[in-house]
């Protein structure tokens, strides 16, 4: 059965009587479609788990190199905080693409879209994407799952923040695919 409305309304009662009343888990497309949710919740899930890690590595950097306050020093070393304040301000920025890409949209179906677009060819073209942004979300997990307090002080943020960028200018590429194809 073609997967395109009809007009008809004999035939448009018949698509919804065999595609359960408007989704049908046999369509390539709408396998494209949650194979496309599916490997973004994936993205998500890596990114999710490096935010946990780099709070983990906060409260590991704060005893490792943040001493009791004592009268005679009353104040936390400067650098140390410094550090801290980075080690956040990272995992801010990891949790902000994490929800962009959560939130990233879908091409929806209906009769206006099909005029437009080849519906199957573009959620390919998206689940392309969609593995780019999952592969470069594990490469980030796994540096992540390396640092440790020690080695922080000698590497910084700037690895994380290049790779958080570049995941975030891969997620904002895919969202002007979808602009660029009406």
């Amino acid at each position: 059965m073609n997967s395109q409305p009809s007009n008809n309304p004999l035939v448009q009662q018949l698509q919804l009587l065999l595609t359960g009343y408007g989704y049908n888990f046999y369509n390539n497309a709408n396998q494209a479609r949650t194979d496309d949710m599916l490997v973004r919740e994936r993205a998500s899930y890596y990114l999710g788990q490096a935010v946990s890690l780099l709070a983990q590595l906060r409260n590991d950097y704060y005893k490792r190199f943040i001493p009791p306050l004592t009268r005679a020093n009353p104040d936390p070393p400067a650098e140390a905080m410094a550090q801290l304040r980075e080690i956040e301000a990272v995992q801010q920025a990891i949790s902000q693409v994490e929800s962009h890409i959560r939130g990233m949209s879908v091409p929806t179906q209906d009769k206006i879209w099909w005029r437009f677009r080849q519906e199957q060819g573009l959620l390919s073209q998206l689940l392309n994407f969609d593995l780019m942004l999952v592969r470069s979300s594990e490469q980030l997990y796994q540096y992540v799952t390396q640092l440790m307090p020690d080695n922080w002080n000698m590497v910084g943020s700037g690895p994380l923040r290049g790779m958080t960028q570049q995941l975030g200018r891969l997620a904002q590429e895919r969202e002007r695919f979808l602009l660029v194809q009406l």
